[in-house]
């Protein structure tokens, strides 16, 4: 019985693309360890965030339809997954009780991340599992565990970084910055993956990795800040 699960290629492509988000999401989580968010909060981000893939193939489809420039598409489909990512973000915790420390919106955000890579991984790994075998379905699991698993998390961790470190009175303005900067590390990456070569491949995990230790290094910093003195005013940011 069990090999028969094992060996069910559905079963085997949901199992591993499930595996790298839960992996990444209990190492993020740790640094919110000493006030850690409530499951529930933490959970509903997640399905969610996995949900909006559904929208984003929706969307990314009629895109590639109507623009045909291999370019403006990278672009344009890192937009959507960053906006997607980000309104499930602000209509699920953005405001919040809970929402309370300067960690706390990256934390959510790369819950949110995370959900979304684990349904796109899932999608990804079904196609070679079942063509080619169970070694192409690891194979292909594994690189988008130290490649798009961890480009969706420090994406959308940047933008909760921005959010953390903008004023008060200009909130609108970190989110923007945060989601432009997001798109960037997003386009850059997929562009790089394009080149389709062995030192475009390399540079591209290195970029991508020097950026999750930077992530990382702010993060730390801002789980050593105080709680916000005020929750997160009820208000939709003016952007």
């Amino acid at each position: 019985m069990a090999s028969e699960i094992i060996n069910s290629p559905i079963t085997f492509a949901i199992l591993t693309g499930l595996l790298p988000s839960l992996v990444w999401l209990f190492f993020w989580l740790r640094l919110d360890r000493k006030r850690s968010e409530p499951f529930t909060l933490l959970f509903i981000c997640f399905i969610v965030g996995a949900a909006s893939v559904l929208f984003a193939t929706l969307i990314q489809s009629g895109i590639r339809e109507l623009m045909p420039d291999t370019r403006t598409r990278v672009v344009l489909f890192a937009a959507v997954e960053e906006l997607l990512k980000f309104f499930v973000f602000y209509m699920v915790a953005f405001k919040s009780d809970f929402n309370d420390e300067p960690i706390d919106s990256a934390i959510y955000l790369i819950t949110v991340a995370l959900g979304f890579a684990a349904l796109e991984n899932i999608f990804y790994v079904i196609s070679p599992t079942t063509q080619e075998g169970i070694t192409a379905g690891l194979l292909t699991g594994g690189l988008r565990f130290f490649g798009s698993t961890l480009l969706h998390t420090i994406a959308s961790a940047l933008i909760g970084i921005f959010i953390s470190l903008a004023p008060r009175s200009a909130k609108g303005l970190g989110i923007l910055l945060g989601i432009g900067g997001a798109i960037f590390l997003h386009s850059t990456f997929n562009f790089f993956i394009l080149q389709n070569d062995s030192a475009s491949f390399l540079q591209i995990y290195g970029y991508l990795w020097v950026a999750a230790i930077i992530n990382l290094v702010i993060l730390e910093k801002l789980r050593r800040l105080p709680p916000n003195p005020l929750p997160i005013p009820n208000t939709s940011p003016s952007l």
